[in-house]
């Protein structure tokens, strides 16, 4: 097994700001990839720093392990930062990209604390507070057959949307691992994390709690700490960013479109299109978790229609504020607010978002921290390598199988045929031509209609070695049978593979070694000055 670094197909605005042009650029911290732009932000920080800068970090962070409840002391104690990053929960751990982003997460904080001479420690925003049940309750696996299987919770026991973090998983998780037990491979790893799955996955357990457990298990020996978006703690803390939006929604919204109409200017279109009159903020009632819609005089819950007064929700912010939480667009907002967050690391769709957002960080008074590209690994199996080698593919030939196989088809056509074929079609071209000049003298109009003939007679030639093609490829079913394999591994449902297959599925295959495998091969390009150490520490 090998990995191989990929693109993160992201939008134009995204891969210009990644190549460093000026125009996407003037939207974010800096370039990802300068030691200068961390740096910045590091004495940014430095000047912010008052005697409550690590109190929610010290109530609410969860160490996975004891390299992380070291990392989580020297932060604190020494003054360092943080290098976070997130995803909401998903059965069985999600997709890859949620585990890439922890690992890119780590990687990244250990490359700043050797350049700054500065602790710095990875964080994961779990993000247990968003209610999406249907994009939160299945996985994906490539069974034993190279057959794509989806494993599914169903739909929601509850009948109102509720947080992830609320969210039971109920009696139907014990035949979502039988079906997960089925679908993997059986081997000397299966029991191993088939058990754990089934002591933490357990019905009595939310959607988030299972997995914060589960990532506990898989990231246990790095300096990672997990942040519960639901942690009462949290949320007290968050109460000064809640009330700001709920006082004057509709400065947010001002600064907001301001850049949204700079990016649009720009030539750059919208990540996240803004909705008039949606404030920022959630509220989780007795009809479940809504929007909250702005009103003249208050608020409207945007699913139900219930109308709130605005001092009904700041009572709700001051009295309860586990019922209330940021959308998609405040939320890295809270993050820099509550941790001195020196980077945030993220996906194609995540960096596009953070270049709507510099208004809205200095609307609360904090910095926008470095927004850095998570990693994106291709994960290819000795079963897979061997048909690459075997047909001299790349990986990104293999994702289009029908084209490829028509390609490969027309590479095994017997030679006479190729040059039959290659003749005549050369010799309807020279005739035509010729016929067309002879014509002319007699009728000049007769040249159209030589022309027309012509192209018929190549469009036939075309359709009957399209028709000779598809005869070749019936001879080869065991062709199309390893090309399909190595499809469904690489690009399951056509879509890249780390959006889609479960770490459980290496995991289960290959062992405990993956998470360090792929961090391993995790780079980040950083150039640039390294800062000198501070006065009085040892290196």
């Amino acid at each position: 097994m090998y990995l191989l670094p990929r693109s993160l197909g992201a939008s134009r605005f995204v891969r210009e700001y990644l190549e460093g042009a000026e125009a996407a650029n003037s939207f974010f911290r800096g370039s990802p990839f300068r030691l200068e732009s961390y740096l910045r932000k590091a004495k940014e920080l430095d000047r912010a720093r008052g005697p409550a800068t690590f109190a929610a970090a010290a109530e609410v962070v969860r160490p996975v392990g004891l390299r992380a409840e070291g990392a989580l002391g020297r932060v604190t104690g020494e003054g360092g930062y943080f290098v976070t990053t997130g995803q909401q929960p998903g059965l069985f751990g999600g997709p890859l990209y949620g585990l890439y982003k922890a690992l890119t997460a780590v990687r990244l904080a250990e490359d700043l604390e050797a350049a700054l001479a500065r602790p710095v420690m990875p964080l994961f925003w779990v993000a247990s507070d968003d209610h999406d049940w249907a994009e939160a309750n299945h996985v994906h696996v490539v069974d034993g057959s190279d057959e794509l299987v989806r494993v599914s919770l169903g739909g929601a026991s509850a009948g109102s949307p509720r947080p992830l973090g609320r969210a039971k998983l109920g009696g139907a998780v014990a035949g979502a691992l039988d079906r997960l037990a089925h679908a993997l491979r059986r081997n000397d790893f299966h029991t191993r994390y088939m058990d754990g799955l089934r002591d933490i996955f357990v019905p009595a357990a939310t959607m988030a709690s299972a997995f914060t457990d589960l990532l506990c298990e898989l990231l246990g020996d790095t300096p990672l700490g997990l942040v519960d978006a639901c942690h009462p703690l949290l949320k007290e803390a968050c109460r000064p960013v809640f009330r700001a939006e709920a006082e004057d929604p509709r400065a947010s919204e001002g600064v907001l479109r301001d850049t949204s109409e700079a990016l649009r200017a720009g030539g750059y279109e919208l990540q996240a299109p803004l909705v008039p009159n949606a404030t920022l903020l959630f509220a989780d009632l007795r009809d479940g978790r809504e929007r909250l819609e702005s009103l003249d005089n208050g608020f409207r819950l945007m699913r139900s229609g219930r109308v709130l007064s605005r001092r009904r929700v700041l009572g709700l912010i001051d009295a309860d504020p586990e019922s209330v939480s940021p959308n998609v667009l405040l939320r890295p907002v809270v993050e820099s607010f509550l941790f001195p967050t020196l980077a945030y690391v993220g996906g194609p769709g995540e960096l596009a978002y953070f270049g709507q957002l510099g208004g809205l960080f200095r609307r609360h008074g904090v910095g926008m921290p470095v927004v850095a590209p998570r990693a994106s690994l291709l994960v290819v199996e000795p079963k897979v390598a061997r048909v690459l080698e075997k047909f001299a593919l790349t990986p990104g030939e293999v994702r289009d199988g029908d084209a490829l196989l028509s390609r490969l088809a027309r590479d095994r056509l017997p030679e006479e045929a190729k040059e039959t074929i290659a003749r005549w079609q050369a010799a309807v071209e020279a005739m035509g031509g010729e016929l067309a000049a002879a014509v002319a003298a007699v009728d000049p109009t007769l040249r159209g209609a030589v022309t027309k003939a012509r192209n018929a007679g190549l469009a036939s030639l075309g359709t009957l070695e399209k028709k000779i093609v598809r005869a070749v490829r019936r001879e080869s079913d065991a062709t199309r049978a390893r090309i399909d394999r190595a499809r469904v591994n690489l690009w399951p449902a056509g879509k890249p593979q780390d959006r889609v297959l479960s770490p459980l599925q290496y995991l289960v295959r290959h062992g405990p070694g993956f998470p360090s495998r792929a961090l391993a091969d995790i780079r980040i390009r950083l150039s640039g000055r390294r800062a000198l150490p501070r006065p009085g520490r040892k290196e």
